[in-house]
């Protein structure tokens, strides 16, 4: 899910505080004013060439005289000295330390708000962590989101950047949320000011990492206001609300909420981000089309509309993280029944064979296994193979070592599917010298539960050829020990695929049924059949079995 962490560039540039008190009239100043004011100022020239300030019990006394001041310049004074010192505070902030700044957010002077708009959104952005958790802690949520209706764009811009850089811990998304924060956030997103749309949908976006804010989104009309908004000029505006999108669409009713505006308006303005000349807006371009295609209706209008047009080419794209995001949307899209033979048309199974190579890059294998897998169930196996991909996918299961269990267990799963292919499966038995059906063997051994079964569809997929049963029966290791082994598995689905095994080597001749008749092997399938405890599939399978393994035979007594 897309995040806005990034630094919210400072909207508000501030003099120097030493400028602003000079200005002051001093003949009108209390004497522990005059003191606050001179000590403040040695404070803050002392030492310039020393980055990292403190923050003393004296000084914050002195920022209390200021801050609480009937004299407006003296609040100004303290908003800027707050301002100052959040860009080299580098200590954690206390709440005391935050309580006079926030007394400061209240002011009605906007000088005042600019600079201590400013300083509370820096202490969030550039001071350590617990800075975020503190700041909530200390009450300022409620001022800050009273801001985000200021006149002024630079308190708009500074409140909605420090709400911005609070929403990205879990706790403060759900409290920001909870003190009204979305009908101000989603009616800044109207002013015409970029900063300020920048930093309010960046503040959006973080909260859409949490499902009750999805929701309450949804209801107040976010999606709208995300969807208009793809079509910004702006690209981190353009960023943000398809990240929010991509967030919002793994929800199915959200789904629908997105595409119900404007008519489906949202597809076109995707797939025009897709081609954005930025990266990052090109990801989330991307990721946003995949979540959208979750649902078949969407993955038939996101081609209709061009998309595969502007996918392929992005997965030959220098960022690794628009290949993935590209893959990873080209993926659901081939879900689809109509969109297969596109997908094929449009030249993607070359790039798809030559990514499935990048073996530092996993989830994109993954996905450009589960991609040929999909084709390979909507009869476009005959064209996975004639591109070469049968031996690029069975390489990852022969040369292993480093390959993780997911990368694994998709491509075992896309050559299960593809193994119902008659081409595919007389590849499979000239690889590696004839001898790759034994590494099919070893894997059904594997710690993998997932890579085990695949491969023992795999197996019996081509066991459909009777020219294999000898090869397969007699060989070491031979495919009787995965019958004997997942025969015997607790599992109803280990269960089923060996009786299926058995079922396709039952079909062979005479010689390779005798093999079967193996006396534990005839008990096992006798029970089996006769055992309620198996479902009626598993029954009706293993009385079939049995009735071909011993055809043309007195069935032997158990």
């Amino acid at each position: 899910m897309g995040s806005c962490f990034g630094s919210m560039g400072n909207c508000f540039r501030s003099h120097r505080m030493s400028s602003n008190i000079a200005s002051t009239r001093e003949p009108l100043l209390r004497e522990t004013e005059r003191d606050a004011v001179t000590s403040l100022l040695q404070y803050l020239e002392q030492d310039s060439n020393n980055p990292h300030k403190t923050i003393s019990d004296d000084k914050l006394r002195d920022l209390c005289t200021l801050a609480y001041s009937d004299n407006v310049d003296l609040q100004r004074s303290a908003a800027l000295c707050f301002s100052e010192l959040s860009e080299k505070l580098m200590e954690p902030i206390t709440e005391a330390q935050l309580e006079p700044l926030i007394h400061l957010l209240l002011s009605s002077d906007i000088e005042v708000l600019k600079a201590s708009s400013l300083a509370i959104s820096n202490f969030a952005l550039h001071g350590p962590p617990s800075n975020k958790e503190t700041i909530v802690q200390a009450k300022a949520l409620q001022p800050l989101i009273s801001l985000l209706s200021s006149d002024s764009a630079e308190v708009q811009c500074n409140a909605c950047g420090c709400i911005t850089t609070l929403a990205t811990t879990e706790a403060n998304k759900v409290e920001i949320v909870e003190y009204g924060a979305i009908p101000p956030l989603l009616a800044l997103t109207r002013v015409n000011d970029p900063r300020v749309q920048r930093n309010t949908t960046g503040a959006l976006l973080n909260l859409t990492h949490i499902e009750s804010n999805r929701e309450k989104l949804v209801q107040a009309g976010g999606v709208t206001v995300f969807v208009h908004l793809l079509d910004s000029k702006d690209a981190d505006v353009q960023f943000y609300c398809a990240a929010a999108l991509s967030n919002l669409a793994v929800h199915e009713a959200h789904r629908s909420a997105i595409m119900a505006v404007g008519n489906g308006r949202v597809v076109g303005s995707l797939v025009t981000l897709m081609s954005s000349s930025v990266d990052k807006v090109r990801c989330q371009g991307c990721l946003a089309i995949r979540n959208l295609a979750s649902d078949d209706i969407n993955q038939d209008r996101i081609v209709r509309n061009g998309g595969l047009s502007v996918l392929i080419p992005l997965l030959r794209s220098a960022d690794a993280e628009t290949v993935t995001a590209a893959v990873a949307a080209l993926r659901n899209l081939s879900i689809h029944k109509g969109n297969e033979q596109l997908i094929v048309a449009s030249e993607a199974l070359p790039e798809l064979k030559r990514l499935l190579l990048m073996r530092e890059q996993s989830e994109v294998q993954c996905h450009t296994a589960g991609t040929f897998r999909n084709l390979a169930a909507e009869d476009q196996s005959q064209a996975i193979v004639d591109e070469g991909c049968i031996p690029v996918l069975a390489d990852l299961l022969q040369n292993y070592q480093g390959v993780p269990e997911a990368v694994l267990t998709e491509v075992s799963a896309a050559l299960a599917v593809l193994a119902a292919n008659e081409s595919a499966r007389r590849q499979l038995m000239s690889l590696y010298d004839g001898e790759f059906y034994k590494t099919l063997i070893e894997w059904t051994e594997s710690q993998y539960s997932e890579v085990q079964y695949n491969c023992a569809g795999i197996i019996g997929h081509i066991a459909i050829n009777t020219e294999y049963h000898s090869r397969l029966l007699s060989g070491s290791p031979s495919v009787m020990s995965v019958i004997h082994r997942f025969m015997e598995s607790e599992e109803s689905s280990c269960v089923h695929i060996a009786l299926w095994i058995t079922s396709q080597f039952s079909q062979g001749d005479m010689g390779t049924r005798s093999q079967l008749r193996q006396p534990a092997l005839l008990d096992r399938v006798k029970q089996l059949r006769s055992s309620q405890r198996n479902s009626e599939d598993i029954r009706q399978l293993a009385e079939s079995t049995l009735g071909h393994i011993t055809a043309g035979q007195t069935e032997p007594s158990s």
